[in-house]
């Protein structure tokens, strides 16, 4: 039986003994005995109405690896299961069960009919003392059974006995016993064929079921080992629509112990603390971001979704640390920036993976159609698919009816998961196919779960997923596991402890190096204030190292156990995290942007802009048109300029047998663009999912003489939300019967300006013209340097040619790039070639020696200059490398080269780019270089021109870095807005000067 022990429970040297079941409450409650076996659904609840107060209960099942399978079953003898007597069984099941879910579904009609069987048996008149006469008591016992029933149920009928679970009873109850594999076969004492749900069914309830108790025993285990429990924080805000029904489908459906909508009884049954927070619609964003730091030290955070339009998802997703983010949000970034990482598994997409696997259906090489695109649900899913193996397609809500029904029909597995009902009709779905339904609705009316799909499956499919009962019963089977999976990995950090820390005799040792007095300081002070919260200080020694900066010494230990305690691993691994807290967060980095403050058009005419000035001592100062408001304050100083033209890096193709043409935007245009077409290999981003190696795109406006193939597939592509979905990388190559043909004549033919794809519109002829310079010249840019757009050839004149410089940085589409990880510093920057003429470096360098501000137009000429100052110090420190033709920096190189040495001016770094050139060379290279703030310091650039950038931009970084706050930066784009300014690459124009001044 799974009934419980029920009394006072924790002394092992007991004894059993008999008592007659109708005094059993009576001889506990006398204390004629200890502790009784009891039925949680009569004489638990009787009890408690006895005794007014909770019932101590101890469930057998899995007490001590107890497995007792099912308490109550029909049993029928053998003879009674052939013949026509086996159809008069099944009769009676099936009667049997009905009842079960009538009773289910109305609780009190139940009851009634169970006070006129107890009248008509006389069941009133017995003398016992474990049934209470009311009526609502029987209303409570008959729910107390139906919770029984319902996890007996597997996808179309209730009283369904799972025969493994059986087996595994079966084992437990005779281990040990020498002749229980003689004697015993598989399914002994059970037909697993009288009772038993539709083949085609892929049920979910028994997998789920075993995967909760698995969670369970980790959470147990957890426990035992660290004195409590893990723990689990949700937060919801408003009322969401999928749960307007969430009580009615919990009564019908699930239990407490196992229901999406009670997570908190779901948690106290299986060893968990929950701690649901239900917040009002109108929270404000800085609220719940108060609120999900709040909960920082559970195990794990679920932040229920969707969230109300004023709330930025993506800034309130990203502040969930990834190693408490049970629910799965951070999946898709994560594993697209590293496709070997092991991130926290999405719930519902790893349930459903659960169940193919469960089946034992295979998807390699398999046609999948995952209908649904949400980034917790479709997008997961479908990237775990392809990982698998499958060869996946999606569709959504908005696709036509006619293309829905040409993809299911040619789809070997269908999962879908949009929510919305008769969005699919099984007639569809190819003879012999697999359905996993995953998107479900309540309809009110019917009082039942209704899939995305109208008609009859089991005509059709092979197998396919119940509603109820295929995916809904492991989705909170999942998150508990990932819950239990958080909690010991976060445990497991003492090995980042024991890696970062070294044992000393009794004690935990770390060094910690740091550029400057202040930054050690201000990290010392944290860590004092973690010890004060935490009455364990650390002992601090600061060993200053003059130019090459600070180590910070920090030892823990416990005097009064001399030997390392858990106490002093629970203070190094606060130390570890206020170090990770140094990181780079782009949510402090990041604002609002306003749909109306994009600028779909530049100023006109050109020139017109408005300008918001900066100075060095951070006041703010406005000019309503930049061409008349720039000369007075760009007086006495040097203006360098990226001359790189745009060219047209957008072109429509169409996939091979292909009806409609997808976008193909080339990413980066290496060092040129003046080479021949025929065998020239490109990184492109195709506009499309599910791109193959082989893949061949045709030119339309080449009048079929030009193709790309497909050569590499080198992953995701992630753009701006309105870029009208994400792509695909890739490395194409160029076929064309035009074989003398340049690659720049062929992109002035058939491709379109490249206009950013925040713009939401298609370029026009006026863009030609409008998102490249004045003064372009030498194309290979597929983005604008767009901070020079404001200048117009009457300003250059009155500003003089001795006055300025030009360089040329290709500028690539990852500039458009978002940053997508947790800390930005972990951000793959895109890499972009520069080529600078010695004769301009020298006017460049002649000027800093002169002592002019360098007032430098857009944020690539910046990067530019700064890449050549490390370049430099590369040099000096290093020599020159003979076997490299060009110079190159990568993202964070620039890091190691400021450790130690000699701390070089500007001029000496740009000199040793130029020494041994003549004055007609040209200086080229690539550089990732990454600027970020809180660690960079700026080398060249005295004063920066730059537009107002995109939020989750690595422009963002720079130009905060440039200005030493992001705070400052957020403030004043606020304000900006406020006045109308207008934003990004058509918009205004910024002019920062820094507090800072270059050596």
């Amino acid at each position: 039986m799974t009934g419980p022990v029920t009394g006072s429970g924790g002394d092992s040297n007991v004894s059993v003994i008999a008592s007659p079941r109708a005094t059993k409450n009576t001889d506990l409650m006398s204390g004629e005995v200890d502790a009784i076996q009891a039925y949680t659904t009569t004489e638990v609840p009787t009890l408690g109405l006895m005794t007014g107060k909770d019932i101590y209960t101890q469930y057998l099942e899995g007490l001590n690896g107890a497995k007792l399978g099912y308490s109550q079953m029909l049993f029928a003898p053998r003879e009674d299961l052939e013949g026509d007597k086996r159809e008069v069984v099944q009769a009676f099941l099936d009667a049997t069960f009905r009842g079960w879910e009538m009773a289910i579904r109305d609780h009190e009609a139940a009851a009634k009919s169970v006070e006129e069987a107890k009248a008509m048996l006389g069941l009133d008149d017995e003398k016992n003392d474990h049934w209470d006469p009311s009526f609502s008591y029987t209303v409570q016992n008959v729910g107390l059974c139906c919770d029984y029933a319902k996890e007996t149920f597997q996808g179309d009928k209730y009283g369904v006995i799972d025969a493994k679970r059986w087996n595994d009873a079966t084992s437990w109850l005779l281990e040990g016993e020498s002749r229980s594999k003689d004697v015993v076969e598989e399914n002994f004492g059970l037909d697993a064929h009288i009772w038993q749900p539709n083949p085609q069914l892929l049920a979910g309830n028994e997998l789920a079921r075993t995967t909760l108790e698995d969670a369970k025993i980790s959470a147990l285990d957890f426990k035992e080992k660290y004195g409590h429990e893990p723990s689990l924080a949700v937060i919801t805000l408003g009322s969401l629509e999928r749960y307007t029904h969430g009580v009615r489908r919990k009564s019908i459906y699930s239990n407490d112990e196992n229901s999406w909508f009670n997570k908190t009884a779901v948690g106290k049954s299986n060893g968990f603390i929950v701690n649901e927070i239900n917040l009002p619609e109108s929270t404000s964003e800085e609220d719940l971001l108060s609120h999900l730091y709040s909960v920082r030290n559970c195990d794990g955070i679920q932040l229920m979704w969707p969230l109300p339009p004023h709330i930025n998802a993506a800034k309130v997703y990203n502040s969930i640390p990834k190693d408490r983010d049970v629910d799965g949000a951070h999946y898709i970034g994560q594993m697209e920036l590293d496709s070997n990482c092991s991130p926290m598994a999405a719930v519902t997409p790893v349930a459903v993976m659960d169940l193919l696997d469960d089946n034992d259906i295979d998807v390699e090489n398999k046609s999948v159609l995952v209908v649904g695109r949400s980034r917790i649900v479709g997008s997961p899913l479908a990237h775990m698919l392809r990982t698998a193996g499958a060869n996946v397609f999606v569709a959504h809500s908005k696709t036509s009816k006619q293309k829905l029904e040409e993809m299911v029909l040619s789809s070997d597995i269908v999962v879908t998961c949009a929510g919305s009902p008769g969005l699919l009709c099984a007639d569809w779905v190819k003879p012999g196919a697999d359905v996993i339904n995953v998107g479900t609705t309540f309809i009110e009316q019917k009082d039942s779960l209704v899939s995305d799909f109208e008609g009859d499956l089991s005509r059709v499919a092979k197998r396919f997923s119940p509603v109820p009962g295929g995916i809904g019963p492991l989705s909170i089977a999942a998150l508990f596991r990932n819950v239990a999976k958080a909690a010991w990995d976060r445990k497991a950090s003492k090995g980042n402890v024991e890696s970062t820390w070294t044992q000393k005799s009794g004690s935990l040792y770390r060094k910690i190096h740091f550029k400057d007095y202040d930054s050690a300081l201000n990290f010392a002070n944290k860590v004092n204030t973690m010890s004060s919260d935490l009455d364990h200080h650390a002992n601090m020694t600061f060993r200053h190292k003059c130019v090459n900066g600070v180590d910070l010494e920090l030892e823990f230990f416990t005097f009064e156990a001399n030997e390392i305690t858990e106490k002093d691993y629970v203070a190094a691994h606060n130390v570890n995290a206020i170090l990770e807290e140094q990181k780079i967060n782009m949510n402090d980095y990041s604002y609002e942007l306003k749909e109306e403050s994009i600028a779909k058009y530049p100023a006109d005419p050109r020139g017109s802009s408005r300008l918001l000035r900066v100075d060095s001592a951070g006041n703010v100062s406005h000019f309503e048109n930049f061409s008349e408001s720039f000369l007075p304050l760009a007086e006495g100083a040097h203006i360098i300029f990226n001359e790189s033209k745009v060219v047209n890096g957008r072109l429509e193709v169409f996939p091979k047998g292909a009806n409609e043409g997808i976008e193909m935007m080339i990413l980066d245009l290496g060092s040129g663009i003046e080479i021949k077409s025929d065998g020239l290999q490109l990184t492109v981003m195709l506009r499309k999912e599910g791109v193959r190696v082989g893949d061949i795109l045709t030119v339309p406006k080449s009048d079929g003489k030009t193709t790309f193939k497909v050569k590499a597939v080198v992953g995701p592509w992630i753009e701006d939300e309105k870029s009208n979905g994400n792509g695909t990388e890739c490395i194409v190559e160029c076929v064309t019967e035009e074989k003398a043909q340049l690659f720049s004549d062929f992109l002035d033919q058939v491709g379109s300006v490249p206009i950013p794809p925040y713009l939401d519109r298609d370029a026009e002829d006026s863009d030609k013209q409008a998102y490249n310079n004045v003064y372009a010249a030498g194309s290979g840019s597929v983005a604008a340097p767009t901070a020079g757009l404001h200048f117009t050839d009457e300003l250059l004149s009155k500003i003089g040619a001795e006055n300025t410089s030009f360089l040329s940085l290709h500028v690539g589409a990852g500039t458009f790039k978002p940053v997508v990880t947790e800390d930005a510093r972990d951000h793959s920057m895109h890499g972009e070639n520069f080529s600078v003429n010695v004769r301009e470096l020298n006017r460049i360098i002649d000027s800093i020696d002169s002592g002019k501000r360098m007032i430098v137009v857009g944020t690539t000429s910046s990067r530019t200059l700064e890449s050549l100052y490390w370049c430099g110090v590369k040099i000096l420190r290093n020599g020159i490398d003979k076997h490299e033709k060009s110079l190159s920096l990568g993202q964070n190189e620039w890091a190691q080269l400021a450790l130690g040495g000699r701390d070089y001016s500007a001029s000496e770094a740009l000199k040793a780019v130029i020494k041994g050139k003549s004055q007609n060379d040209f200086v080229q290279g690539r550089t990732s270089l990454m600027i970020v703030p809180g660690t960079y310091d700026f080398k060249v650039v005295d004063e920066l021109v730059t537009n107002f950038h995109a939020p989750d931009s690595t422009l963002m970084l720079l130009v905060s870095a440039f200005l030493g706050s992001g705070r400052k930066v957020r403030d004043v784009y606020h304000e900006a807005q406020n006045m109308g300014y207008r934003f990004l690459s058509y918009g205004d124009v910024c002019f920062f000067s820094r507090s800072k001044k270059r050596k």
